[in-house]
């Protein structure tokens, strides 16, 4: 395992406690990058990135990122955001 995203449905709070036990799992696994893939952005209700952070108590340096599963750009912008978050961690080693 490279990187890892983690899609979480930014309209249901109450799937954000198993949203950081899958973080906790993946990465007790292995010490591999990730992002956060904070989808249906495009709801009413859903959370913004921000408030993600704070529910998920994430640190600054993990990426999240906005995200509607059924538009591509969006999809593709999470993908390459992984990509580059692999490439930066690799270089550092």
């Amino acid at each position: 395992m490279l990187g890892l995203i983690v899609l979480v449905d930014s309209t249901r709070p109450e799937t954000f406690r198993e949203t950081n036990r899958i973080i906790d799992f993946f990465t007790a696994y292995r010490d591999a990058p990730y992002v956060i893939a904070a989808n249906k952005q495009d709801h009413e209700n859903a959370w913004s990135p921000d408030e993600l952070r704070l529910a998920l108590r994430l640190n600054s340096d993990v990426k999240i990122l906005p995200c509607i599963a059924t538009e591509r750009e969006t999809v593709k912008n999470v993908l390459l955001e992984l990509l580059y978050v692999i490439m930066q961690r690799s270089s550092e080693e």
